[in-house]
């Protein structure tokens, strides 16, 4: 079980890492939303008729959200599992190439988006849930990027790809002509 306290603290220092070194602005830096509470988690898997991951559950009562959590992808809460960006998403999912649904697959209407770019076509999407084992995170951006054995994978790997911007950005600014 992943201490999320923790794990949000090393995505705080990862992602402030990528803001000092952001010299062009490049992408939105935003903290993690409060936690939610265990009603509204009720609430959202009541209206949306699912059942959320007990990892990304988890997660959520320690950080209702985040946005800009990778680059300009935002990692839903609760307010947005309830409202258009969770809505969009969906749309978005329902434009998914027959032969990437085929070649990952996926079975589209059992797909939860959990995240999403605010300007590009990025997913974080997870199957239902039926708490008998980890659900996998799948990235798709028009075709699938990655796939994560969980949630807490997921998360760790987020935190790797902040690092990894952070040292691009850094190299780039060492050696523009590079």
């Amino acid at each position: 079980m992943t201490d999320w306290a923790d794990a949000i603290s090393r995505m705080v220092a990862a992602q402030r890492q990528v803001h000092v070194i952001d010299r062009e602005h490049l992408w939105r830096h935003e903290q993690p939303a409060p936690p939610a509470s265990r009603e509204l988690l009720g609430l959202v898997e009541a209206r949306r008729g699912v059942t959320l991951d007990s990892q990304y559950a988890e997660f959520l009562l320690h950080a209702d959200g985040w946005p800009a959590f990778m680059q300009d992808v935002d990692l839903f809460g609760t307010s947005d599992l309830l409202g258009e960006p969770f809505d969009g998403a969906v749309q978005l999912l329902s434009t998914l190439e027959p032969e990437v649904v085929d070649a990952s697959d996926l079975d589209v209407a059992s797909l939860i988006p959990i995240g999403a770019s605010r300007t590009d076509i990025d997913l974080f999407v997870m199957a239902q849930s039926d708490g008998s084992a980890p659900t996998p995170v799948i990235w798709l951006a028009g075709l699938e990027v990655e796939r994560y054995v969980s949630f807490e994978e997921f998360f760790q790997a987020m935190i790797e790809e902040n690092l990894s911007e952070a040292a691009d950005l850094r190299e780039r600014q060492q050696d523009p002509e590079g």
